[in-house]
């Protein structure tokens, strides 16, 4: 057999013998009980994962039927549901630490697609939200205090560095379709926000821009629920998280059955504006935020 062939068969050959390893002998529920494991621990445990089916997804990468992500805690929420993920994986990278992801995940309804990668130090997420349910990442904000909850559509390109904050860029452009709030305490428990419904219609908007650690929220509106806001301004970055600080403005508006429940209006009730609406502003330090409706300063 002349040389050149057998250069050309043997990889062929090991090709072949590879696919046939993958796609008949490779231990895929060992995998598949090992990446929910994973999962789980990249979700600090507050969520039980369990996978119906693990495939390969040529060249590189795994494709995800039935995956559900369901609250280890009572009354931490609905379980979290994906029809589908398949994730792809780029191989050559991983030689070198860095991780590059490429996902297209469907839950029951919406769908999400982008890539995700880890390398130099940095964060690097590029998104295109269809109809996307919050509930999937809910997990990722968990850990704020912020219960949210709903569905958006539209695009997000982030570049993060959690070493080096000031370097972070990126731009968020999306049309918050439905958005929901729990309960939250405000100054040690002095003030309690009711759960209520922030955004139920279509002229909910959130486009921001993040240049060298500083957010410049350009708009941020949110009309359909219980209480409506519109805002706009800045958020500057810092080395150190406890330093960003705000310089925000804007109004809000509440319903008359949801008026009832918020306690603190009573006291804000001279700074209401002729359409209703509260004008406020919100500065200073994340740690100790200045927050005024009108003239009057919320004693946090």
């Amino acid at each position: 057999m002349p040389k050149f062939l057998k250069i050309l068969l043997y990889p062929l050959m090991f090709f072949v013998a590879f696919a046939v390893f993958v796609v008949l002998l490779f231990p895929y529920d060992s995998v598949k009980t090992r990446v929910a494991r994973e999962l789980e621990g990249v979700m600090g445990g507050s969520y039980q994962i369990s996978i119906g089916t693990l495939s390969p997804s040529f060249p590189s990468g795994a494709f995800l039927k039935n995956v559900e992500m369901k609250p280890r805690s009572v009354g931490a929420g609905n379980p979290i549901t994906l029809s589908t993920a398949n994730l792809k994986v780029a191989v050559l990278p991983l030689l070198s630490g860095t991780v590059e992801v490429d996902f297209d995940l469907h839950p029951p309804q919406g769908r999400a697609s982008g890539s995700y990668s880890l390398k130099k130090g940095g964060l690097f997420l590029n998104l295109k939200a269809d109809r996307f349910d919050l509930g999937l990442v809910s997990f990722l904000i968990k850990d704020t205090g912020i219960p949210l909850s709903g569905m958006v559509s539209g695009d997000v390109d982030l570049e993060l560095y959690d070493q080096d904050p000031l370097r972070n860029s990126g731009k968020i452009n999306l049309q918050v379709l439905q958005l929901a709030l729990g309960e939250i305490s405000l100054g040690d428990g002095a003030f309690k926000i009711p759960a209520m419904k922030l955004a139920d219609s279509g002229g909910s908007r959130v486009d921001a821009a993040i240049n060298r650690g500083n957010f410049e929220v350009k708009v941020f509106t949110l009309t359909g629920g219980d209480l409506a806001i519109d805002t706009n301004g800045k958020i500057y970055g810092a080395r150190k998280a406890d330093n960003y600080r705000f310089n925000l403005k804007g109004t809000f508006k509440v319903t008359p059955e949801f008026a009832d429940k918020i306690q603190i209006l009573a006291l804000v009730d001279k700074q209401k504006q002729a359409d209703g609406s509260y004008p406020f502003t919100i500065t200073g330090r994340v740690l100790k935020p200045n927050i005024r409706i009108g003239d009057f300063k919320l004693p946090l």
